[in-house]
């Protein structure tokens, strides 16, 4: 069920270890609904064995509105830790997910969810960061899920491994457990930190339990758990496996450092995005006031960055003063997205350096080209620990995490090198063992691995650098040591993927295949839960153990049927070229259109002009600037009138149609007049119809400009610093809100300080982690104002997490050619019409083909010479040049927006009339998906064409904002001499039956 408004409802449903971040439960409701969802039960169950603690979460939600409501519960999770497991109710019973490659998961769960039945999905998204997707929350009705992750304990002092939970929840939970059990210990437990006075271990052998069982119950205490451990008593615990044995060894090696000297001359790379905001600042500061009192007398040059970098000054540090950097760092703006790529070593000088951020390069590559030593500080609950690794591994820095790490533990690891695991010595009966790189040994190390048959002893190596200095002996005997209680193989499967991770790119298939076979979500595979058996049958999906025996009867009778058919657009777009030379080559005669109307000129009534309408037109030749501006003012009057009765007559048109979300109306310009009236954008062509050489009027697209009428855009007044100053005042109401962040940038943008604009349009890829629907918005705003780098950035990322569009291929060709990799651009257009699709999407994008064989054509037409088109099958290649095209998309799936364009004539072509007298031509309607859709005209005639957008409706579910359409608009395409204005439109639907004006052309 659809709703009309939106909020943020947020729920403290769970804390993770360590200081990790609070989940928050979005759910799509209305205003009066906000108190709708509770978290009625929860169950958690705490199981530790050695240095591995598996925690498994049961959550209960109840809806108690009367609406069909939707969550995505979103998630942070510590270095090193990933979910395992993920289990949601279907039909009243838990039913467990299954691991699948990240964008099938993804476009078998939109396909399913259309069906408004039950599949879950459970995902990782950008950084160390999870989200899983609650749909349908029932009306007065329940959804469970479990969630579940496997974690290594962290060394503490004392010699203490230790387990913490947050437990402060800001609501009564009517139903709460919490059971802890920790096996297989020598010595007891100790509660350093509890829920109540209840709460505590009783031991059963070397086994203790701990159990709490409440109603109405607001827990707000965290329970942190100290497990002591001998310094000479490994751990080791074995699984057995089809050939050999997992193994996993806790070996505590004295701890031991050696003085680190830092540089004279430091840079410090500070993150000033908008996602700073969620760092600890005050710890990141502590930690540089211990450094700099330490050092006492140094160099620090500041670098700032976000979507750009820039110097932020240099500070000459005297007996350990710092006053005036500390004031810069506490008076910094966090602005805009983050381009790690931007980095310019130039730009600021060091021998070393230290870069404070969450590793999420949102706005550009996650590349940092510096030659010099680099140590990565993060204190942010969302963060990219891979890439901050392995940021600091290539250039010989040290990685701080001080979520997990407290600051003097932090200080300790820049000022020292730390003792590190250098590996093993003998090897022979012992294999893929992780680490397998030299790591940092602060009291303890866990190496997981897989043995051979035969018991053998292992040495394991410590030192600095390739210097050893201590070696450790330990017993691996199968025969003498119990089987774990905890799954050994799936701890050495997250340490093998955890140092793949580092080098992605590399190694992302066989992360895939690990993933699979061991069930674990990584950057590219999920976990997914299907309703019936027929839908793992039918996405070619093996289910859950408990439908396996059903699901391998059925695949032996009906697999050939019940599979999703895939194939390709191939075959239609031959077709779809036939039929395109057939139009093109058509001569269309001037007879009168369907709703041709025998009209008059209107005469211009006395103290009429072109002011009392606010509007002046297009003059289409050069002449005496007076005899124009008499003209135009006639031109107007009549402009106006026609438009007023044009828009008074009705069409069989869709009902629902859409105005503009909260814009003001279009201002043509005169080419006489430019320059004389603020913020219109007037593209005038210099060449002439292919078609018509000896017209000697020049086509002009008229692209009208807009302004959003929201309350907060009244506070931009003054200069662009003044407003620049206002909007920093006003944003903390708006943070999370896409179309503050588009509109503000767009008044920037308006007022030509495209540095500002851009900085606040980019905070849009901040807002949310892998969110394509604000991505395609943020592309779109980018190709308008040629910041094409920045746009192949974008398109390339959606490609990334939704290569089962078609769009995404398509985007990301069109943001190639605007940064002129025009054979790149070819190749990928053409995997649009060569990618297999299943049968939905393959309907849904029906028609697509016509789109891209023109933008095909279109390419080789004006790059004839650059390309190699053997890989094209040549009968798509055809010249295909006209005097209009109009391309429109927009940035939501399951919607449907139509595309009009009127001629000169009055005749209107569109889903009803897909063809005109003249010989418009538009493309297949798109009710669903994203678009594209296309209107073409080979010969324009002399005159006015109005072009319209309709929103008709859509059925989205996800939470999110309007939908935005951006339109393409090309006079004398695919000629040699085009010329493109984009505009783009942020939509809301309305129950009007009109389209909204985006523009004109005039010839």
């Amino acid at each position: 069920m659809k709703l009309s408004l939106f909020c943020l409802f947020t729920l403290l449903i769970f804390s993770l270890v360590g200081n990790a971040q609070m989940p928050v439960l979005k759910v799509k409701t209305t205003n009066a609904q906000q108190e709708a969802v509770k978290l009625q039960k929860l169950n958690i169950d705490v199981q530790i064995t050695g240095n591995i603690a598996k925690t498994l979460m049961t959550m209960t939600f109840y809806n108690n509105s009367d609406k069909v409501l939707e969550g995505e519960l979103t998630f942070p999770m510590p270095e090193g830790v990933t979910i395992s497991c993920y289990a949601l109710d279907i039909n009243g019973k838990m039913r467990e997910a299954v691991p699948v490659e990240k964008a099938k998961a993804t476009e078998v769960f939109e396909s399913i969810e259309r069906r408004r039945v039950d599949p879950g999905l459970l995902e990782k998204v950008e950084g160390n960061n999870f989200r899983t997707r609650i749909y349908p929350m029932p009306a007065k009705g329940k959804r469970t899920i479990i969630v579940g992750y496997e974690e290594e304990l962290k060394f503490q002092k004392n010699n203490v491994l230790q387990y913490h939970l947050p437990l402060d929840y800001n609501q009564i939970i009517a139903d709460f457990t919490l059971k802890t059990t920790v096996f297989e210990s020598l010595v007891q437990p100790e509660l350093a930190e509890q829920p109540d006075g209840s709460f505590s271990f009783k031991n059963t052998g070397n086994t203790y339990l701990a159990e709490m069982k409440r109603t109405n119950y607001q827990p707000q205490k965290a329970i942190t758990i100290n497990l002591p451990k001998r310094a000479d008593m490994p751990e080791v615990q074995m699984q057995k496996a089809s050939s050999g044995y997992y193994f996993l060894v806790n070996v505590f090696p004295q701890e031991q450092s050696r003085p680190r000297v830092l540089s004279n001359q430091i840079g410090i790379i500070w993150d000033c995005s908008l996602s700073g905001l969620q760092r600890d600042l005050k710890k990141e500061l502590e930690l540089l006031d211990l450094l700099i009192k330490q050092k006492q007398n140094l160099t620090i040059n500041l670098g700032l960055l976000n979507n750009t970098f820039k110097n932020g000054g240099s500070f000459i540090i005297t007996n350990g003063d710092w006053t005036s950097l500390k004031k810069r760092l506490e008076n910094i703006i966090y602005d805009g997205g983050t381009n790690f790529s931007s980095i310019n070593q130039r730009a600021l000088i060091g021998n070393e350096y230290i870069f404070f951020t969450d590793g999420l390069s949102t706005f550009g590559k996650n590349t940092v080209l510096l030659t010099k030593p680099i140590h990565t500080v993060n204190s942010s609950n969302k963060a990219d620990y891979s890439t901050l690794k392995y940021i600091s591994l290539k250039s010989g820095g040290e990685f701080i995490n001080l979520n997990n790490t407290k600051v003097e533990v932090a200080f300790k690891q820049l000022s020292e090198e730390q003792l590190q695991y250098l590996g093993i010595k003998n090897s022979g009966e012992v294999r893929q063992t992780y680490p397998s790189m030299h790591v940092n040994v602060t009291g303890h190390l866990a190496v997981a691995g897989i043995l051979s048959q035969y018991s053998t002893n292992v040495i394991f190596q410590f030192g600095y650098g390739n210097t050893v200095v201590s070696e450790q002996t330990v017993r691996l005997d199968p025969n003498a040591q119990a089987l774990s209680s905890i799954d050994v193989s799936r701890i050495w499967a997250q340490k093998k993927i955890a140092e793949m991770d580092i080098q992605y790119e590399i190694n992302k298939v066989q992360i895939s295949q690990l993933s699979k076979q061991f069930g674990i979500v990584t950057r590219n595979t999920s976990l997914i839960v299907l309703e019936s058996v027929d839908d793992y049958l039918r996405y070619d999906i093996v289910p859950p153990a408990e439908l396996r025996a059903q699901y391998d009867a059925v695949l032996k009778q009906r697999r050939a049927d019940m599979l999703e058919r895939k194939t390709d657009l191939m075959k239609d777009a031959i077709e779809m070229s036939k039929t395109l030379k057939t139009w093109w080559n058509t001569e269309f005669s001037n007879r009168p259109a369907k709703n041709d109307q025998q009209k008059f000129p209107r005469p211009v009534p006395v103290g009429d002009s072109a002011t009392a309408y606010n509007e002046v037109v297009v003059v289409q030749n050069q002449g005496n600037a007076n005899r124009m501006a008499n003209q135009q003012a006639q031109e107007v009057v009549l402009r106006r009138r026609e438009a007023e009765s044009q828009a008074s007559k009705t069409a069989d048109d869709k009902v629902g149609s859409a105005v503009l979300y909260g814009y003001s109306s279009p201002v043509p310009i005169s080419s006489a007049l430019q320059g004389r009236v603020a913020g219109v954008s007037v593209n005038t062509s210099s060449s002439t119809s292919y078609s018509e050489a000896k017209m000697v009027e020049k086509a002009v697209i008229i692209v009208p400009e807009f302004k959003s009428d929201k309350d907060y855009m009244k506070s931009l007044t003054g200069t662009p610093k003044e407003a620049y100053e206002k909007y920093l005042t006003i944003r903390p109401q708006y943070l999370s809100t896409p179309t503050f962040y588009f509109d503000v940038a767009n008044w920037f943008y308006q007022q030509a300080d495209s540095t500002r604009a851009l900085t606040i349009l980019s905070n849009i890829a901040d807002l949310d982690l892998e969110n394509a629907d604000l991505f395609k918005v943020l592309a779109y705003k980018l190709k308008q104002t040629k910041a094409y780098k920045a746009e192949l950035f974008v398109t390339e990322k959606i490609l990334q997490w939704r290569p089962m569009d078609a769009q995404s291929y398509r985007d990301y060709a069109l943001a190639l050619a605007d940064n002129g990799a025009y054979q790149q651009a070819l190749d990928n257009l053409y995997k649009v019409l060569t990618q297999s699709y299943n049968t939905q999407t393959s309907d849904r994008d029906d028609g697509i083909e016509e789109i891209i064989i023109a933008e095909i054509n279109n390419l080789i037409a004006k790059y004839s010479s650059l390309l190699n088109t053997k890989g094209v099958d040549k009968r798509l290649i055809q010249p295909l040049p006209v005097d209009i095209r109009v391309v429109l998309n927009w940035n939501k799936n399951d919607t449907d927006i139509d595309l009009w364009l009127t001629d000169p004539k009055g005749e209107k072509c569109y889903y009803s009339n897909q063809s005109t007298a003249i010989g418009g031509r538009i493309s297949n309607d798109f009710t669903d998906g994203y678009g594209p859709e296309q209107f073409m005209l080979k010969k324009a005639i002399k005159g006015s064409y109005k072009i319209e957008v309709d929103y008709y409706g859509d059925r989205q579910i996800t939470i999110g904002g309007p939908t935005t359409v951006t339109a393409e608009i090309y006079t004398r395409y695919a000629t040699g001499k085009q010329e493109r204005e984009i505009i783009i439109l942020p939509l809301e639907e309305r129950n009007e039956n009109k389209g909204h004006l985006i523009g004109e052309f005039r010839f």
